[in-house]
């Protein structure tokens, strides 16, 4: 997965909260990260394999939580599990 498809998904994802009428800093937070994922010169997929999720973490823009949403897109290329995760976390800040 290249660094423009996780970026892709990164801003569908904060589409996807700001529909849902989510934290406005948590949809800052996705659309910062993929804006920094865009700028990078090196693909995320390489980070991950070679440095690990705290290297992403580390990069700017890019929180513990928001690494570890990366890492798993890039090694699972599976966002629906992420959007899932997203949903219930708002489900559970609404009750």
């Amino acid at each position: 997965m290249d660094n423009r498809t996780i970026a892709q998904q990164l801003f569908g994802l904060a589409r996807s909260l700001e529909q849902q009428h989510a934290n406005l800093y948590r949809i800052k937070a996705y659309r910062q990260a993929a804006q920094t994922i865009l700028g990078l010169e090196r693909p995320v997929e390489e980070i991950v394999a070679h440095e690990g999720r705290l290297a992403l973490k580390d990069l700017p823009g890019i929180g513990a939580k928001l690494s570890v949403k990366i890492e798993t897109l890039v090694r699972t290329g599976d966002i629906a599990s992420l959007k899932a995760e997203e949903e219930k976390t708002l489900v559970a800040l609404s009750a």
